[in-house]
């Protein structure tokens, strides 16, 4: 049963005489009810960016709700559009200024700039990142929330993205050797999982100084998936993620390092170019903080990367899956072929090396986040942020198989207790691929696709390094 509301207390709001009531609900939202004269509004919790207090001459002033409001612009179009509204209201109820109130703009949000004038605060707009919201929301909600707790526009910098290469020139022109020099940096970034992973590979790509102080970042999800957001609670409210960055606190974004055989390339384009990879040590090299895959979840990543399934946004995954899972010619789906090593520790802390007898593979995934897509939850004992690397691997199994366990994981999960499904906490993994298509040879790391050369392999591990923060 939900709480009992509030006793209706009388206020100012919109200029107006009004009646305010909060109702508490049992799932932890609540509801502020504004009532006047022929109208009424509510106001969700999951809107509320937080509650500011206006003072003046040490006086209590009014208060102002801080909300973002979605909309969409048309029943024909799917995407959601986002507004802004700075609320002045009097007499709030008590408790309803215990759960939003914010002290001001967070001490993550305040770094100073250099003494040329270059600002610390970086805004990266990611324009085409997901169904392509990223500017409509700088422009209408997080420009407009930035100055209403005091940042105005001279505070920040903005870098809207030109092109698939722009964070990571961010990254390696601004954000590293400021970083190397002891400068506080923190990046308010409107992208997918790309955006954070393209940041992580330019930081890792080069060594840190003795002075290195962690880049702080601030997610606004703009992603189809945007798995880290979903797995580490910044999609919980309707706020986009702007309430976590008003009100959270950094903590370190764990990873892992994927290292692929000599001959491997990215691919790029929709899979109809390839491009070279960075060297380490004679392998090619790249790092994730979402997933490291193979089998069925990298060739639907990379089938459903096309500019026709992106506007669609997270549903082009199940798309592509339908498509890979009942092939239109009516033949059975693809079976993967390879030797797979686990890397694990044993009851007495040492790692050994476990091979899969069986090479024949449907679908496998190392990962370091319990959900893919908001509603799809891979992994159900991963923690947020807790650097604990997880496999989850069917063998052998038929598509309706594949796609009734798929079907659980979107219900929350129970697909890892599947008498077919190999579920467990890895510090790494190996794949030694005995493909001779080299469509059957792909590799997505949190969405960027490798093909592996004939006869290669690859090996993920977890990451040692502390990079990054991200604002929780």
């Amino acid at each position: 049963m939900d709480a009992p509301p509030v006793p209706l207390s009388q206020g100012i709001a919109r200029g107006s005489d009004v009646g305010l009531r909060l109702d508490l609900k049992n799932d932890g939202d609540g509801i502020l009810a504004l009532k006047w004269d022929g109208g009424e509004d509510q106001i969700h919790d999951s809107q509320v960016v937080g509650v500011l207090q206006e003072t003046r001459n040490k006086e209590v002033q009014p208060q102002w709700i801080l909300r973002v409001v979605p909309l969409h612009s048309s029943p024909e179009v799917t995407k959601s559009m986002f507004a802004f509204e700075s609320l002045r209201v009097t007499s709030l109820p008590r408790n309803y200024l215990e759960r939003h109130m914010l002290p001001g703009a967070p001490e993550h949000l305040l770094v100073p700039p250099n003494a040329d004038g270059s600002r610390n605060l970086h805004v990266v707009v990611s324009i085409r990142s997901g169904t392509g919201q990223a500017q409509q929301y700088f422009d209408d909600v997080l420009s407009k929330a930035l100055v209403a707790i005091g940042l105005d526009r001279d505070t920040y910098h903005v870098h809207p993205t030109k092109s698939d290469k722009s964070i990571m020139e961010i990254a390696e022109k601004i954000i590293l050797p400021r970083a190397n020099q002891g400068i506080r940096q923190t990046i308010v970034l409107l992208s997918g999982d790309g955006g954070i992973v393209d940041i992580v590979n330019t930081l890792l790509s080069a060594s840190q100084s003795d002075e290195y102080i962690k880049p702080i970042i601030g997610l606004i999800p703009m992603g189809t998936g945007n798995a880290l957001a979903n797995s580490s609670g910044l999609n919980r409210d309707a706020t986009s993620g702007l309430g976590r960055i008003f009100r959270g606190t950094p903590r370190n974004i764990p990873s892992f390092t994927t290292r692929f055989s000599l001959g491997s390339v990215f691919l790029t384009d929709e899979g109809r170019k390839t491009e070279s990879m960075p060297l380490q040590s004679g392998c090619g090299i790249v790092h994730g903080v979402v997933v490291c895959s193979w089998a069925l979840h990298a060739s639907l990543v990379s089938d459903s990367d096309t500019t026709e399934y992106r506007k669609f946004g997270a549903q082009r995954f199940q798309m592509a899956a339908k498509e890979l899972m009942t092939p239109a010619d009516g033949s059975a789906p693809h079976v993967y072929n390879g030797k797979i090593t686990l890397y694990k520790t044993d009851e007495r802390g040492q790692e050994i090396a476990e091979e899969i007898p069986d090479t024949k593979t449907s679908y496998i995934v190392a990962t370091l986040v319990s959900n893919f897509e908001e509603r799809l939850t891979i992994s159900p004992a991963s923690k947020p942020l807790d650097g604990q690397l997880r496999v989850l691997r069917f063998g052998d199994i038929s598509g309706a198989h594949v796609l009734r366990l798929m079907g659980m994981a979107m219900r929350g999960g129970g697909h890892e207790r599947d008498v077919m499904a190999q579920y467990v906490a890895i510090n790494g993994l190996k794949i030694q691929f005995d493909e001779s298509d080299s469509r059957w040879r792909r590799v997505c790391v949190d969405g960027k696709i490798v093909q592996v050369d004939e006869g290669g392999w690859m090996e993920v591990r977890r990451g040692n390094k502390d990079i990054v923060n991200l604002v929780v």
